[in-house]
């Protein structure tokens, strides 16, 4: 039943606010004239390490809900390892300035859970106004450890943790922390760096020469 229960939550929190910020990043990309070939992971440095991070922090995630006990035991080792993973892969692509945005929220979210013993504060009343009672019955009975109650957080990380809900007009109901607003609206402006032809150009540093031998950007 708890695997029923949770199971859908990736898509209420920070998982489906980045896939919402990835295909709106594609479809305005395109919009703009931006060419999808344009996604390789070669644009990027050591892009391996940044798709390594981020799907071991999905993984340990879908272990925490399924109550792997090794994971949650583990989970601030893990997520240690995760985050040093990421902030090394954005820190070697920092001349993508969109890459700040993803480094700030990547920072706010580590900092959350590492000053809450591995745990992510979580707003409960935001979880009851969305309709969230599953996912709040179980933060509630102990059920999922790597979330806590937004009340028990620590100084000042309560302004870290998942409070924020999209609007009611919002057809998706959401519950995501800053962190998760900057990490999804870095890959959001990444998408374009990508995809458009003049941006791409010029952080590939393509040096062509027309048929007179003249070097031209």
């Amino acid at each position: 039943m708890r695997k029923k229960v949770e199971n859908c939550y990736f898509l209420k929190g920070r998982d489906g606010l980045i896939l919402e910020a990835i295909l709106l990043g594609l479809l305005v990309g395109k919009m703009r004239g931006g060419k999808l070939k344009r996604l390789t992971p070669s644009v990027l440095r050591f892009s391996w390490i940044i798709f390594f991070a981020f799907a071991l922090q999905i993984g340990i995630s879908i272990m925490n809900f399924l109550g792997h006990p090794f994971f949650i035991q583990h989970r601030m080792m893990a997520y240690v390892v995760s985050y040093v993973l990421l902030f090394l892969s954005l820190f070697l692509n920092m001349d993508f300035k969109c890459m700040w945005f993803i480094m700030v929220g990547a920072i706010a979210n580590f900092a959350a859970i590492m000053l809450n013993g591995g745990s992510m504060p979580v707003d409960l009343m935001v979880l009851e106004n969305l309709g969230f009672e599953n996912m709040l019955n179980s933060i509630q009975q102990g059920a999922l450890p790597h979330y806590i109650p937004l009340e028990e957080a620590g100084a000042y990380t309560r302004y870290l943790g998942k409070s924020l809900s999209m609007p009611d007009i919002y057809p998706l109901k959401q519950i995501f922390s800053i962190g998760d607003l900057f990490i999804s609206a870095g890959i959001f402006f990444l998408i374009q760096n990508m995809m458009i032809p003049s941006v791409y150009n010029r952080t590939s540093k393509i040096i062509r020469f027309d048929h007179k031998a003249k070097v031209f950007k």
